[in-house]
């Protein structure tokens, strides 16, 4: 009975050396150049969706336009604006909304100083709520307390970016005042900005609304910001949303300037959606390369047969069946791909720890890539693929391998 020997498998991958390790060196750079795509995709994913991770999963934020068709006696030219008793009737008619706060602007730019220290600012007047549907990171201080709301006091939270132009090396900035447009505000809290799309943040100074309504006799609002419960449909929910404003407002349902949304669950379905077609992408073009050496491996699988034609034979004479000669030759071709395949996932890891250790001495807060790791269940996947991919490449070789005639073999001259 023949036996497959381990070691002249072994031999006869490296009796070729060179020819054999072009080949593995094609199946080693795919999965190679595959954990580098994986890597900097998935990194780039998570860093888009901490973006997200500072707002509520359903946010919606409204903002009131000017309508632009004429409907039912109403001409057009008409601004919607909001007040805070209609936002609590919005929380009362939709069931569905979890949060709801205003989220007024003041005027533009607005000079902010402490000492001889300035900057610009942005002012915006906000309810309690709203720090449920924002979710600040603070570094100093607290947030409102119903008692600052109650009592419309002059508190505000700053950026640490403004913060650190204003107050410079100064340590303790909490329960100092700052002059905002020619009033004097103590500074409670200090928050970090979420991320580079969070530009409005950078320069953020945020006050209890009932204090910005007294300051800019502002009884109504240009837009307001809401979150609605984990469950809700922000699609289904925003065509109701407005066909109640339109009716709440009189103006033609179809007029697209009377009112603008945007839906945080839409956005982050839409990037769910790009980056699923980014790794079937990556994917592809990782299977492309991977499939270049699979097909150098059944080109050299051929070689090697047709080489080793008179040596088959002889095995055969001595007893080896069809299915021995089967099994040498895939067991061959398996090696051949898991060996550079794991030399591809040696060079992967060492590369991509490389280049983890510079993205992390280099990224900056808010920075979208600020790491790049090793996707452990796309190695095992690669494997599991190069383990099938050696099969298929062994296959056809193998077949014509076990059908070689002895008799053929031994009187054919090598």
């Amino acid at each position: 009975m023949f036996h497959i020997e381990y070691n002249e498998i072994i031999k006869s991958i490296t009796q070729h050396k060179l020819r054999n390790a072009l080949t593995g060196f094609g199946i080693a750079w795919g999965i190679f150049i595959l954990m580098l795509m994986m890597g900097f995709g998935d990194s780039f994913q998570k860093g888009i969706f901490k973006i997200f991770n500072g707002y509520a999963d359903n946010m919606v934020i409204v903002w009131g336009g000017e309508t632009s068709m004429n409907y039912r006696g109403n001409t057009a030219g008409k601004q919607i604006l909001f007040d805070e008793e209609l936002l609590h009737t919005f929380k009362k008619h939709f069931s569905e909304i979890d949060y709801i706060s205003p989220d007024a602007d003041a005027p533009a730019g607005m000079q902010v100083s402490y000492d001889q220290n300035a900057t610009l600012g942005n002012l915006k007047g906000v309810d309690l709520s709203f720090f449920k549907i924002k979710k600040l990171t603070l570094k100093q201080g607290r947030l409102f307390s119903p008692n600052d709301i109650l009592k419309e006091k002059a508190v505000c939270i700053i950026s640490e970016n403004t913060a650190n132009i204003l107050f410079k090396k100064k340590k303790n900035k909490i329960g100092e005042y700052i002059n905002v447009g020619g009033n004097y505000f103590q500074v409670i809290g200090i928050f970090k900005p979420g991320s580079i799309f969070d530009g409005s943040d950078r320069n953020a100074i945020y006050i209890p609304y009932k204090y910005f309504k007294s300051l800019f006799n502002a009884q109504t609002m240009n837009n307001f910001i809401m979150s609605l419960k984990k469950e809700v449909d922000g699609k289904s929910f925003d065509k109701r949303f407005r066909t109640y404003l339109s009716q709440l407002y009189r103006y033609d349902p179809e007029d697209s300037k009377a009112i603008f949304t945007y839906n945080l669950s839409e956005q982050v379905e839409s990037f769910q959606t790009l980056f699923a077609g980014i790794r079937v992408f990556i994917w592809f073009v990782g299977f492309c390369i991977l499939l270049t050496g699979i097909i150098s491996v059944g080109n050299i699988m051929y070689v090697n047969i047709n080489e080793r034609t008179r040596e088959i034979g002889i095995r055969k004479a001595i007893g080896a069946t069809p299915r021995d000669i089967l099994e040498m030759i895939l067991i061959e071709a398996i090696t051949l791909t898991t060996v550079a395949g794991f030399i591809g996932v040696f060079f992967g890891f060492i590369v991509v720890y490389g280049l983890n250790y510079l993205v992390q001495s280099m990224a900056q807060e808010g920075d979208l890539i600020s790491s790049v790791g090793v996707n452990i269940p796309i190695v095992i996947a690669s494997f599991i693929i190069l383990i099938l991919s050696g099969v298929v490449a062994g296959i056809l070789p193998a077949i014509k391998a076990s059908k070689i005639k002895p008799v053929i073999a031994l009187n054919q001259e090598n």
